[in-house]
Parts: C-alpha cells; structure tokens; sequence
C-alpha cells in the first residue's frame, strides 16, 4: 500500500498556479495528470471538486474568505457555462473585492448576451441570465469574462436591499467606477430606480462598510448628513475622522471589527485609541462611538445615539475646521458643494429598499 498524500505534487500546484487557483479536466490531461490522479487527490483531501471538471486546493479554499471562496465558485461555473459568459452582480462584485455582508454565500450567478430562444435558467451550480452585455462593460480576470465594477453595482442594486448594494457601491466609486456610465447603459432594465438612488448617494470618500452604515443611519431616521473620512486639526490635518458634523463639532468614530482579545498588540490599540480620543476632544469636538453589531443589526440604536450628541451639541455658526479626505491624494479644503447641511436630511429612500426585490433577469 503506498504512503499517504500530504501536499499537492508540484506538477499538480503548477497547474493551480497556471489556472489561477483552478483545474480543469482539459488543462489537466495537457499536462499529463489523468482524471484519475485528480480523483485520488480529492480522495486525500487535497483538493476540492467543485463541479464537472473543474478542481481546486482544499487548503487554499479552507483559508479563502467569503469573497475568496466565492470567486473561486463562481470562476469554475463560468467556465463550465461556455466561453460567452460573464459573472455578474455579486459575483463579479466578488471578483473585484466589493465588500458584501452576507451576499457571498449566495450561488454564482453569470449573464450571458441576447439572443433569440434565451432566457434566465436556475442550475445546482448557479443562475444563468440573459441580458444586454455592454462591451466596455466587459472584462476578463484570469480567463473568465467579469463585467465591470460600475455594472456589478449598477445590476445587483436593482433587486438587492439599498443599504448591501450602497456598501458596495461605495467601495466601487472609490476605485474610480463610473456608476452614470453603466446607468446609461442599462436603458430600461427593471429595478434601474433602485440602482439610480445607489449611484446618487454612493460616496467615494467612505471607505469601509461600518463607515456606510453610520452615513446610511442618517440617511433612514432623518438625521443632519456627516462627512465621510474629514479630517480634523488646530492648524492642519491631524486626524482622519470616520464621520463628521462640522457645524455640530461632532465626530462618530466606527470601531469597525477590530478584536482586542488575544492580540499581542491590544495594549498598544486601547492606548492609541483613547490618545487619539483626548486630542479629538481638546479640539472641542465631542465623539460618539461604536460597532458592529449596531451599525448592522440596531440601526435604531445607533440613531438614538447620534441624535443625543447632536443634540447635546447644537449647530454653530462657525463649523470645525474641516478638510476634505480625496481619495489617492490625501486632505484637501473643502469645496462648497462638500460641505453638509446641519439641518435634518429628507433624503427619500426607495420603496421596500429593506428588502430584496424581484429578480427581474
């Protein structure tokens, strides 16, 4: 009886390596692995099925995060839908790192273009829809078709609830995608107000998804709208707030999911924290904090507490000096359009923006 496999043969980790995490069958035989080595390979643990021909590392999908796993999924799908395919919606979203709260656990979906007798199909392995495919929308990444992060916002938006798809969009708009583009060219897709109000109210100066729930908190219970990411300081920029009230002096500070438990560097953490906290303060500014758990789960809560501190601090006349966060740059002044109403918002949000709406490919 021979030993037992440990690692993935270095013939096999080149064909991992060449197919950017994935094995197919047809790549495989080119190489000289047989279908039958594969097989005995998953048989060891060492590598994963994920579908007709198509194999992965077990332990590179063991350390995957959720986008990770996901694109590996959706990848190996695409190819066993045929060469005319692109991942769309939350699989290209997944492709382009857009952070998502729960949606990566959801089946790979791709779109392929129009044509006559063509439409939208459900498989065990994801869906397949049909739909206009702009081509400077269209990518590849690692020889899968992935359409644009400006159409994978755009497209998601239109059934997915407003606050996952604003998330999203935020991080796309950052990294430069032109959302009035893709817009433009979804012409009457069903769902478009949806993703018409997420492309408006996207900020390219958020930068992580708890820093867009604080905004979005705002925006859902009426609340005077914050600057993303201001910086703050007595003659110059010193410190980079999550959210800003200019005309309030007033910060919120998102702790986002950093854990202290078990860090060799915890100490270090809290000290530069509450440092960091004292200096905000003597700059006259008062600070509300917090976390996860009430950004995602108890946005109410998390209103109730923005409104006691902008209550116990009343818009002034003169704001905080204030400079605008620019992306790739760094701080910047202010240009009027940048500055804030300290009046309550009256933003409408769109009908059931709550939930998930019909899928309309």
């Amino acid at each position: 009886m021979g030993s037992r496999l440990t690692c993935l043969p270095p013939d096999v980790t080149e064909l991992l390596r060449a197919g950017a995490g994935l094995i197919h069958t047809s790549a495989a035989a080119a190489g000289g692995v047989t279908a039958g080595r594969l097989s005995r390979l998953v048989d060891a643990g060492l590598l994963v099925r994920l579908g007709p021909g198509s194999y992965t590392s077990a332990e590179v999908l063991r350390r995957a995060d959720p986008a990770e796993r996901h694109t590996i999924t959706a990848r190996a799908f695409a190819r066993r839908c045929g060469p005319d395919v692109y991942l769309t919606e939350w699989s290209a979203a997944a492709t382009w790192r857009l952070p998502a709260t729960h949606q990566y656990s959801m089946p790979p979906a791709v779109a392929r273009p129009c044509a006559p007798g063509r439409g939208a199909t459900s498989t065990p392995g994801g869906r397949i829809l049909v739909s206009r495919l702009p081509e400077e929308h269209c990518r590849t990444v690692a020889d899968v078709g992935v359409m644009s992060p400006a159409w994978a916002v755009c497209t998601l938006a239109t059934t997915a609830p407003v606050i996952d798809a604003l998330i999203a969009a935020d991080s796309a708009v950052r990294s430069g995608a032109d959302l009035d583009d893709a817009l433009r060219q979804m012409g009457r897709w069903p769902g478009k107000g949806r993703a018409r109000w997420v492309a408006t109210h996207a900020d390219p100066c958020a930068e992580t998804p708890i820093e867009t729930l604080g905004r979005f908190t705002c925006i859902e219970f009426g609340l005077p709208m914050p600057v993303a990411n201001a910086w703050v300081g007595a003659d110059q920029p010193e410190y980079r707030v999550d959210g800003l009230w200019p005309f309030h002096w007033a910060v919120f500070e998102a702790d986002g999911a950093i854990k202290y438990d078990n860090r060799p560097d915890a100490s270090r953490i809290v000290a530069r924290q509450v440092e960091r906290e004292w200096r905000l303060r003597r700059l006259g500014l008062d600070v509300a904090r917090f976390g996860w758990n009430l950004a995602f789960r108890r946005r109410g809560d998390l209103a109730q507490r923005f409104q006691a501190l902008l209550a116990a601090n009343h818009a002034r006349s003169a704001p905080v000096r204030w400079w605008k966060d620019v992306p790739g740059i760094g701080p910047a002044e202010p240009r009027p359009d940048d500055w804030p109403s300290p009046a309550p918002t009256s933003i409408e949000l769109p009908a059931g923006w709550e939930r998930p709406a019909g899928r309309p490919r």
